[in-house]
């Protein structure tokens, strides 16, 4: 065949594309052929040194190892909503804020001034009537503009002045001896002069009250004493331990009437703290009303403190608490719960899980509280029973309406994201009566707060001293208290009613 100029022009053009094609090719192919003989030489050492074993367990250990970083993801979420948790949003003690400023207070401005209002009684202290020396004053006889000036009325002003006089009673007598048996014997002395120095009841009283209800140490009181008394009181500190103990015998009967009391009230508020003793955590427990206080102090926080008490064990009225399930072995009563604690709890899941029927639930427990309120203002004592059975209906389908939403937003991967959230809706409907109990009888508190004010006395004490010294001193400390407390809500002199007790009168209060 014979191909004309052209033709063999434009075949030598295809012949030369289909050689660099083929040289191409065959670098690719001499590509392929040294990555297959490395894939040869890897798959040879995968086999050799067992590398597809090794790669099997590396597999699963990176699956342990993320189900770890899970756990700690999910740990680490709930140390942070801890750390959020303070005393309002939470059962934590105001003394774990730290520097935090709280908010205790959520009410709402009223936007009026500061200062008594118009009409309120005025609270300015007055002259008195009897002054120990009067000092007249000369006038002002011409005013400021020339005129001579009229009398008006009398003014007067006080300037107190405190004089502590330090009275020294000295007895002496012979001291006589037996000619027959040598045997010697002391003059009579009165049965409040036993040792060299003695101090009288108007001292020890002042003792008392200063080293319990205002938390004031040994060693500080006797030099508050030698202040005041220009250094002619030299009292040491075992003195002011041995006030504290000989006043703490003196008012066992006192501490008896009190329990009596309590025994007989149909309503009491019980509470406990931790107190440390000597470097050792132990308990002390209050029962208080609004006439009565009774503290003591324990080893423990266990069912045999509360049975050493001598009160839950035999009371038979209602107990109102913050969810101790001691109580429970005290079947003779009833229980009625804190409301507050609730409410600071439900605030602190609303906060984590932003869940609206919360807010409900606890808007409904409020206007609960605020019908009792106006109850009381109309002369009412309790709801009736169809009241309180529509009341418990409605709060059971808040708390029902609380499960529908966490069911819809349950991740059983975090579960323990959910758990404290699940145990408080658990406790809320076991314990529905006991929380609804002040709807029965309006002698009973939406709060244990009048038992929380009790204690504080001690938590101070302990925030001062950092504890005691030992359980013994821990009981003193703890019958002062509940002495004076009792006189601060009976109205009575305290000053008095412990000079009674220590001159041992045998009429201290009035009940």
């Amino acid at each position: 065949m014979i191909y004309s100029e052209k033709q063999y022009k434009e075949l030598e053009e295809k012949f030369k594309k289909l050689k660099k094609e083929n040289e191409i090719k065959d670098k690719e192919n001499k590509l392929l052929k040294q990555q297959n003989k490395q894939k040869d030489e890897v798959i040879h050492d995968l086999d050799r040194f067992d590398y597809r074993r090794q790669c099997e367990s590396l597999k699963i250990e990176n699956a342990e190892l993320k189900k770890k970083l899970k756990t700690y993801e999910e740990k680490f979420e709930l140390s942070r909503i801890s750390l959020e948790k303070n005393s309002s949003n939470s059962c934590k003690p105001s003394s774990t804020n730290g520097f935090k400023k709280v908010i205790q207070n959520n009410r709402v401005k009223s936007g009026r001034k500061p200062g008594r209002e118009k009409g309120h009684k005025r609270s300015a202290p007055t002259v008195t009537t009897n002054a120990d020396e009067t000092i007249h004053v000369s006038k002002i006889g011409t005013c400021s503009c020339g005129c001579k000036t009229v009398e008006k009325e009398e003014v007067a002003r006080d300037l107190i002045t405190l004089e502590i006089k330090v009275h020294v009673k000295q007895y002496v007598g012979k001291k006589t001896i037996c000619p027959c048996c040598n045997k010697e014997y002391l003059p009579k002395f009165p049965s409040n002069v036993k040792s060299i120095i003695n101090y009288d009841e108007g001292i020890k009283t002042l003792v008392v009250y200063l080293n319990s209800y205002c938390n004031i140490p040994n060693q500080k009181v006797t030099e508050l004493l030698g202040l005041l008394s220009d250094g002619k009181i030299k009292m040491s500190q075992g003195t002011v331990g041995d006030t504290m103990k000989q006043f703490n015998k003196k008012s066992r009967p006192s501490i008896e009437k009190i329990k009596r009391v309590i025994l007989k009230s149909p309503v009491i508020n019980e509470d406990e703290t931790p107190i440390t003793v000597n470097g050792k955590i132990m308990s002390s427990i209050g029962v208080f009303t609004k006439e009565v206080s009774l503290v003591d102090a324990f080893k423990n926080r266990k069912l045999e403190s509360f049975e050493e008490m001598g009160i839950l064990d035999r009371y038979i009225g209602t107990v109102c608490h913050d969810h101790n399930n001691i109580h429970t072995s005290f079947v003779q009563s009833k229980q009625a719960e804190c409301n507050f604690h609730i409410l600071r709890y439900c605030k602190a899941e609303y906060e984590v899980h932003k869940r609206e029927s919360i807010t409900e639930f606890m808007d409904y427990l409020l206007e609960l509280r605020d019908r009792v309120d106006t109850y009381k203002l109309q002369g009412k004592t309790s709801f009736t029973e169809k009241e309180y059975e529509k009341a418990k209906t409605e709060y059971l389908r808040l708390l029902s309406k609380w499960d529908d939403e966490y069911k819809a937003n349950y991740d059983k991967d975090k579960d323990q994201y959910y758990k404290s959230e699940r145990c408080l809706k658990a406790r809320l409907r076991e314990y529905v009566d006991d929380h609804l109990r002040f709807l029965t009888d309006f002698r009973i508190e939406f709060t244990n707060n009048l038992a929380e004010r009790g204690l504080r006395k001690i938590k101070t004490k302990l925030k001062i001293a950092g504890g005691f010294r030992n359980l013994k001193n821990s009981k003193y400390y703890c019958s002062a208290i509940s002495i004076i407390d009792t006189c601060k809500k009976q109205n009575m002199n305290i000053g008095e009613t412990i000079k009674n007790i220590f001159m041992d009168k045998k009429k201290i209060f009035a009940f």
